[in-house]
């Protein structure tokens, strides 16, 4: 990979995909002296007041940066942005994957890079934005060794959490397998916040007491304020976001022919809490959407809005 020529010691880097959580890696780039441009097809003010170069197309990103980081919402956008990284591509640039997506699609991706000289890497991130801000989003890195070599002081430019998984495709493999506990996880500290209450007991009494020994888990620090009202509009995540991947995750566990009873229900009480119309609250909502719903009154339980 090239060097910068703002700096002989840092490849130049473009992020494609400036949202929540990839305008926190370019920042965090930025941060650590890396010269990043950046495109998103709408507005992209916030990203230049953080010291970000927006740029007016992903070839002319591409015809900048030695390094890519792609972090987008679905395969028809990695599709789309590909063919504009074609475009200006040239030897010995790394693409830096890190959505969650099919690995199929990834794949073809890949190949198309290939042709052209480019390496491709399957890295998906676990972690919301927030745990993206303070460098803790875990970045499970798959690919060819040598590109993964190249790309490591990039990668670590946006996190101090890297795990190398060796193949192509390993990476989401273990995306998928964070990605359902964490439903899992959620759902059991809704469980919990809801038997709690019901002896009168705050979520974060639960949460506090709970990860003081073996059942404790992050689902239940990161929910018990949201759950209690008590950070009124904070949120980790939202109930539409997971539930978009479970079905890709679903068809891979299928495929390794794993038995996921807690992982099928955990999907089931999702759906009801967006038919509920939950989709755009925080996970620990389900607890609201649905638990409330099943369980029988309580004088114990005090009223919580679900606008919290």
């Amino acid at each position: 990979m090239a060097a910068t020529t703002d700096s002989p010691e840092r490849p130049r880097v473009g992020c494609v995909g400036l949202g929540r959580l990839g305008l926190q890696l370019a920042a965090n780039l930025v941060a650590a002296g890396f010269a990043v441009s950046g495109y998103r097809r709408s507005m992209q003010e916030e990203f230049a007041r953080i010291g970000g170069r927006p740029a007016a197309s992903v070839a002319e990103l591409a015809a900048a940066s030695d390094a890519i980081i792609t972090c987008l919402p679905d395969e028809d956008a990695l599709d789309e942005v590909v063919s504009g990284l074609l475009a200006a591509a040239r030897a010995g640039q790394i693409v830096i994957e890190v959505s969650t997506l099919a690995i199929a699609a990834k794949e073809r991706q890949r190949d198309r890079l290939a042709a052209a000289g480019v390496a491709m890497l399957d890295c998906p991130l676990s972690g919301n934005p927030d745990f993206a801000r303070n460098r803790q989003a875990v970045a499970f890195v798959s690919g060819a060794a040598e590109a993964m070599a190249r790309a490591r002081p990039v990668i670590a430019g946006f996190t101090d959490r890297i795990v190398e998984l060796g193949a192509f495709g390993n990476g989401s493999r273990m995306k998928f397998l964070a990605n359902m506990l964490v439903a899992v996880h959620a759902m059991a500290a809704a469980e919990a916040f809801n038997a709690g209450l019901r002896i009168g007991l705050s979520p974060e009494t639960v949460a506090e007491a709970l990860n003081m020994g073996a059942a404790g888990s992050r689902q239940l620090a990161v929910r018990a304020p949201v759950v209690s009202g008590a950070k009124a509009g904070q949120r980790r995540g939202n109930v539409s976001s997971p539930h978009s991947e479970f079905p890709t995750i679903a068809e891979f566990l299928r495929g390794l022919g794993a038995a996921t009873p807690l992982f099928d229900t955990a999907c089931e009480h999702y759906e009801a809490g967006l038919a509920a119309g939950y989709g755009g609250y925080d996970t620990g909502m389900i607890y609201t959407a649905v638990l409330r719903a099943k369980s029988t009154p309580h004088p114990a339980t005090p009223p919580v809005d679900p606008a919290a």
